[in-house]
């Protein structure tokens, strides 16, 4: 009996293993498959951004390149603000002097007048 046994126990398991095998085989060659597409679709996602980097980091020195020509035309700016203001200045106080001159000129001519 126990021989018996044993005997439709294996052949319960050769019966299953020729069944479930094709299966197991046709899932493993899908799963390699998915494998292959998503390694493909990640090696082209890499590339992309590795393109996508490159692009960035030329914008990036082109914007630094031109930010740093826009501060030396703000500082030169400045300084010819700073100029013009301290000529502003100098031309009002010329302006006042020659003012207090005038006011002089006639307070002389008015005092002459008395004498």
């Amino acid at each position: 009996m126990r021989v018996l046994m044993a005997s439709r126990v294996k052949e319960a398991a050769g019966t299953a293993e020729r069944i479930l095998l094709p299966r197991l085989n046709s899932i493993d060659g899908e799963l390699k498959t998915i494998n292959t597409r998503i390694d493909s679709s990640t090696n082209e996602l890499r590339s992309e951004i590795k393109a996508v980097d490159t692009k960035v980091s030329e914008m990036d020195k082109r914007l630094s390149s031109r930010i740093d020509e826009m501060d030396k035309r703000l500082t030169k700016i400045d300084e010819m603000d700073k100029r013009l203001a301290a000529k502003i200045d100098s031309i009002s106080e010329k302006v006042d002097t020659v003012r207090d001159i005038e006011r002089l000129k006639v307070k002389v001519a008015e005092l002459e007048k008395r004498r």
